[in-house]
């Protein structure tokens, strides 16, 4: 009787756990696909694709990866992607985004060219007109729209700071950038010096603009990434998968090969990723509500022996959360990624069943 008791009070727990989980969920406006038991998010995608093999060094490939994920998620409904520069040149990013969408995409996926440097800040380029209708568009039929920012945000901060008046129908806006109080970048201890924040350090005025509007704001950072890794096997099954990833191997491979020969690590992050999962699979994406504010601290990225060349220590911009910041500004920071999150990415990007 003891152990009978003993396993409905298990269960009551359990399920009082479950109901909280849910509520920490952001909540989609849109309906339920007849053809699938899931919600579907009408979003929008503004990305710095840089999947190419050009030039001696290998250019990030968790863009395009995010993108092919996203194709292949039947829970966002894609209403156009827009183009920022960032991890490439515009320049290159441009075509490299048109060729993903218009090859992988679904059909007639919009796509539009963005800001090509962050003194773009403020000009209202043809991607922030194209999201700008995209909001209304969606307010006329009573939606939101959450808003992806995986690169820069020069095209984001942009529409919210030309259009205020449709930041209300913007759903959340998730980027990937940010950091903890005094966490650095390294993917292993005796790793010389940190990654940067890259596509916050970008554009700091930009992200500035978004921390001071009222849009939601999701930070997906190198945090949660951080615990996922693509390692050769993985790219092997994604080598003999389908044509979207066949087209992403030579890059992967190339991305790869630069992690083990520069930072002796078996695999690499695939960052962007965990944006895409935070609506495709919010129950693999562990996050917390945490103040969070800019500000300027020593480079975490300057060596000693840098310091003592230049006779000077660097400062930069950081975007940091954590209930220590003292600020009334609210954004959700994600952490930690369940251990399931790697195979369902793997079967998005494989068209598998997941």
């Amino acid at each position: 009787m003891k152990k009978l008791i003993a396993a409905i009070l298990s269960l009551v727990v359990m399920s009082g756990c479950a109901e909280k989980a849910k509520e920490t969920l952001p909540k989609p406006t849109a309906t339920v696909s007849p053809n699938v038991l899931r919600p579907v998010w009408p979003i929008w995608i503004d990305t710095d694709p840089s999947v190419t093999t050009e030039g001696e060094r290998a250019k990030e490939v968790d863009d395009g990866f995010a993108l092919i994920q996203a194709f292949n998620s039947p829970e966002l409904d894609i209403r156009g992607v827009t183009v920022v520069f960032g991890n490439a040149p515009f320049e290159m990013a441009w075509p490299i985004g048109q060729e993903i969408v218009r090859r992988f995409g679904p059909a007639k996926l919009p796509i539009f060219p963005g800001a090509a440097k962050a003194e773009q800040l403020g000009e209202e380029t043809e991607a922030v007109k194209a999201m700008a209708e995209a909001l209304r568009v969606a307010a006329a039929k009573q939606e939101k729209l959450t808003i992806f920012a995986l690169g820069p945000v020069t095209n984001v901060a942009t529409l919210v700071k030309k259009h205020p008046e449709l930041v209300a129908n913007i759903e959340q806006i998730i980027a990937v950038a940010g950091r903890r109080p005094g966490q650095s970048f390294k993917s292993r201890p005796d790793q010389p010096r940190g990654f940067r924040d890259f596509n916050f350090e970008l554009d700091a005025p930009g992200f500035q603009a978004l921390l001071d509007s009222p849009a939601p704001i999701v930070l997906a950072p190198w945090e949660v990434s951080s615990h996922v890794w693509l390692r050769e096997a993985d790219l092997q099954r994604l080598k003999d998968g389908t044509e979207a990833t066949q087209w992403m191997y030579p890059a992967a491979a190339k991305w790869l090969k630069q992690w083990q020969t520069d930072l002796r690590l078996d695999g690499f992050n695939p960052f962007d990723t965990l944006a895409i999962a935070y609506v495709t699979s919010p129950q693999m994406i562990q996050c917390e509500d945490l103040p969070a504010g800019i500000k300027t601290l020593p480079d975490d990225t300057q060596t000693e022996g840098d310091a003592r060349k230049t006779g000077k220590r660097r400062e930069k911009p950081y975007l940091l959360a954590g209930r220590e910041i003292t600020s009334k500004r609210m954004v959700k920071y994600c952490f930690q990624p369940a251990p399931e999150f790697k195979e369902d990415l793997m079967a998005r990007l494989l068209k598998q069943k997941f």
